[in-house]
């Protein structure tokens, strides 16, 4: 008699223990299901435009724009035409920065003029030196493109284009 009391509280304990075992994985395995969606969701980060490319070209002075430079955006990034003044004819016009601020979405292109250090006698003559430039993205293109000359005339903005939204 005493075995039979012992097997059935034994068999009792152990049904009411695969029980709440079988209740604890459970539990656990939506309380990992949930970390792991979550996760997922907040580790995703949002694609922001890439610089990918730049170039610059030094070309004739023939038609300079009014305002210094004209900006327009293009399918993969901006292109710039404009001319930079110089305060001898051995300026040149050369590319002094071109870079993407992510925080402030802003691409900046700055062109200077520079006197060349190869050629002496030079005359002092007011001169207008053009180039041709672009910046390529890749994952979109920024919110605003900004064109800085710094030359005879002073550093200033030239030209500012805000991409399509």
């Amino acid at each position: 008699m005493n075995r039979r009391a012992l097997l059935l509280g034994t068999l009792g304990l152990c049904t009411s223990l695969a029980g709440c075992a079988s209740g604890g994985d459970d539990a656990a395995e939506r309380s990992t299901a949930s970390t792991e969606t979550e996760a997922a969701s907040t580790t995703e980060t949002p694609r922001r435009p890439r610089l990918v490319g730049r170039s610059f070209t030094p070309v004739r002075a023939d038609a300079c724009p009014a305002d210094g430079a004209l900006a327009t955006e293009t399918e993969t990034g901006f292109s710039v035409v404009g001319c930079v003044s110089g305060a001898t004819e051995c300026t040149i016009a050369r590319l002094a920065r071109a870079d993407y601020d992510a925080d402030a979405d802003t691409a900046t292109l700055v062109v200077e003029a520079v006197e060349r250090t190869d050629v002496k006698n030079c005359a002092e003559s007011p001169v207008a030196r053009g180039y041709e430039a672009t910046l390529r993205f890749e994952s979109g293109l920024p919110g605003r493109a900004v064109v800085v000359h710094d030359d005879a005339d002073g550093r200033r903005e030239v030209a500012r284009v805000d991409a399509d939204a």
